[in-house]
């Protein structure tokens, strides 16, 4: 959490996001709304708060321009003129914890998305990297990038970063593919071509 965010936070009226972001804030005596996947009525009430005049904080983690809720808030609310506090990316983070640099990577997203794009990316560039999300979890992505004929390549999978369960796994495709249950989230994919 960067300290720009944080002085965000602590001026809220509102504040809307995640359970886990929301959980963090417990403390915090203001009014609370969750992000779920039917976001009108989310929208309706940022746009009533913002109406009113109220300060309303919205808690996305990584960078919210990135595959994340900035788009969907520009989108639905197109008068909204938000100020962005970007935090650590999962991708910074992942690739920092994994000593990896990635200037070179094509940066991509599977989150609420179709994997066949990630087959795409991993045929045309030598390192890749991916969100994940509870369906198109690390084995099922390694399934479909295997069934795409990618070959075993080395998989680096970042997990829950910044939390006290964080988890860094270096694998292979083919090893990573065989795990059944994955029980990890907020996940990232590092996909090294190295041929």
């Amino acid at each position: 959490m960067t300290e720009a965010a944080e002085r965000a936070i602590n001026q809220a009226d509102v504040l809307v996001g995640g359970r886990r972001h929301l959980d963090m804030y417990k403390h915090l005596a203001v009014d609370k709304y969750p992000v779920t996947a039917d976001m009108a009525p989310l929208i309706d009430i940022i746009k009533a708060h913002v109406a009113a005049g109220k300060h309303v904080v919205v808690l996305a983690s990584g960078d919210p321009g990135f595959y994340g809720i900035l788009a969907t808030l520009k989108r639905r609310l197109p008068g909204l003129r938000p100020e962005v506090v970007p935090g650590v990316s999962s991708f910074q983070l992942g690739c920092a914890r994994l000593g990896i640099a990635w200037e070179d990577a094509c940066l991509t997203s599977c989150h609420g998305r179709d994997p066949a794009v990630l087959v795409a990316a991993v045929k045309k560039h030598a390192k890749v990297i991916t969100l994940t999300d509870p369906h198109n979890t690390p084995p099922a992505l390694a399934r479909v990038l295997l069934d795409g004929a990618i070959g075993d390549l080395t998989v680096h999978v970042a997990c829950n970063l910044s939390y006290p369960d964080e988890t860094l796994t270096t694998t292979t495709l083919k090893q990573l593919a065989a795990e059944e249950k994955w029980i990890s989230s907020n996940c990232i994919m590092v996909i090294i071509n190295e041929n």
